[in-house]
């Protein structure tokens, strides 16, 4: 967590009592400037560079992939259909799986687990949580299940909700 540094405790400030202005301690009225226009302070400290001089950090380097073409999918079942071929107390969940090293390709696809009862807007912790036809998404309102919905053809959404893609490459869900 970021958070604001406080100024040290005792930094030795004086009031001048004639001027109205504030000295620290240990400089001089005109503030410690030297005839050259430099500051004692600045004794010893590297110049900063010059605004051209280039990146902090090394450019990108493009590790040279070739083209990986679409993502594999592997749909165990119909994540949208009630009777989705699952076997009785499970439901079928879609899923993302990004890709083991970088020239890889991502896997989407849907597979069946034991299922869970969340609806529209139920807090879930995985996607396991959620009954058949909704899944576990981080959302503006925290994690909840929400309702699938085909980013094509036909609204499918609750009144107020819109279908809006979502990690899963073809999907969408009730935002």
């Amino acid at each position: 967590m970021w958070g604001l540094v406080a100024a040290p405790v005792g930094l030795g400030l004086a009031s001048g009592a004639c001027s109205g202005g504030v000295n620290i301690a240990g400089e001089d009225a005109d503030g410690g400037v030297e005839p050259d226009g430099s500051h004692p302070a600045d004794a010893g400290k590297k110049p900063l560079p010059d605004a051209g001089a280039g990146d902090a950090l090394p450019d990108y380097v493009d590790p040279g992939c070739p083209d990986a073409g679409p993502p594999v999918q592997m749909f165990e079942c119909d994540p949208y259909q009630a009777a989705n071929g699952c076997p009785d107390g499970q439901n079928c969940y879609i899923y993302g799986q990004p890709p083991a090293d970088p020239c890889g390709q991502e896997l989407y696809g849907s597979t069946c687990q034991p299922g869970g009862i969340g609806t529209q807007g139920t807090p879930c912790g995985s996607a396991t949580d959620c009954a058949s036809g909704y899944v576990c998404v981080i959302s503006g309102s925290g994690t909840q299940c929400i309702e699938l919905c085909k980013l094509s053809g036909d609204a499918t959404c609750p009144p107020g909700l819109v279908c809006e893609p979502i990690d899963v490459e073809g999907f969408g869900g009730c935002l």
